[in-house]
C-alpha cells in the first residue's frame, strides 16, 4: 500500500512540475537550450525549423504523427470499452479502423470521434481531445 501512495505522490507531483515549467516556458526545447548555452542550434531536429514550445505543441509534423497515434489509441481503448455494452438492437460508430465511420450518420468529413445509439432511442456523442503532455 505504501507504494502506492509513493507512486501517485511523484505522479502529481511531476505533473505539477511540468505545468509551472510550460506556463513559465521554462522546457528545454532547442530554443531555450540555445539561449541557456546548453546547445548549438535554434532548430528542432525533425523539421529543421526553430523549435520553440508553441512549435513543439503545434506545429510540427513529426510530433503531430505522436499526438495522432496516442488519440486514436486512446479512442480505440473506448470503442473497445463500449463494444462490449453492444447488443443487436444498439450501435456503434467510431473513427478508428474495425468500426463502422461516423459519417455513415451526418453524411460529412467533420463527425464526432464516436456515436452510440442505444435501442435508436439514445444517441451518445464522444469528442475526444487528447492534451500533448
Amino acid at each position: 500500500m505504501l507504494y502506492y501512495y509513493y507512486y501517485y505522490y511523484y505522479y502529481y507531483y511531476y505533473i505539477y512540475n511540468f505545468t509551472i515549467r510550460y506556463i513559465n516556458n521554462s522546457l528545454a526545447t532547442c530554443k531555450n537550450l540555445f539561449r541557456w548555452g546548453s546547445s548549438q542550434s535554434l532548430d528542432c531536429y525533425f523539421c529543421v525549423r526553430p523549435e520553440s514550445l508553441l512549435h513543439v505543441v503545434t506545429g510540427s509534423q513529426h510530433y503531430l504523427k505522436h499526438f495522432t497515434w496516442r488519440h486514436n489509441s486512446i479512442l480505440n481503448f473506448i470503442a473497445t470499452s463500449l463494444q462490449t455494452a453492444v447488443d443487436d438492437r444498439s450501435s456503434l460508430y467510431a473513427d478508428v479502423s474495425g468500426y463502422s465511420s461516423p459519417s455513415i450518420i451526418t453524411g460529412d468529413t467533420f463527425h464526432p470521434n464516436i456515436y452510440f445509439l442505444i435501442h435508436s432511442k439514445c444517441l451518445y456523442i464522444l469528442e475526444l481531445t487528447v492534451g500533448f503532455e
